[in-house]
């Protein structure tokens, strides 16, 4: 009877620890997946044409269907002036509600578009060819 009853003790002990195991296994598993998405989303607000978008908890396409990723692109200025804070935050969170949800960010500083850099730079390339030309004409009134 008392060997029963410490066989019966330690398996509940076990049991639990395989359920909190297993709860562990799940939750890396979602922030891992959640860090992925966030590397994609930064990489496409990064790699579009304009300025960025703010974007407010739009649903992510996962290839997990138990959980559902949420995205969320805040667009801040930086300390630095010309520059932007790009924040992507993605929370997972299981589709039944069950469980406290997971959240991943990710914070790039990226040049203002709105600065007009390639006007500046078109300008400074005149210039540039402006006092090549000159420097050519000069010497070649040199050598007459």
């Amino acid at each position: 009877m008392l060997a029963i009853a410490i066989l019966g003790g330690s398996l509940a002990a076990l049991s639990s620890v395989v359920l909190n195991g297993a709860d562990a296994a799940i939750d890396a598993r979602n922030r891992a997946l959640a860090q992925l998405l966030c590397e994609r989303q930064m990489a496409q607000v990064l790699l579009s044409n304009g300025p960025p978008v703010p974007i407010n908890e739009q649903p992510v396409e996962s290839p997990d269907p138990t959980t559902m990723y949420l995205a969320s692109v805040q667009v801040q200025p930086a300390p630095l002036q010309g520059l932007l804070a790009i924040q992507v935050s993605i929370t997972a969170q299981a589709a039944d509600g069950s469980g406290p949800p997971t959240t991943v960010s990710l914070i790039r500083w990226m040049v203002d578009p709105a600065l007009g850099l390639e006007a500046a730079e078109a300008e400074e390339k005149a210039a540039a060819d402006e006092a090549a030309a000159a420097a050519g004409s000069a010497s070649d009134e040199a050598a007459e």
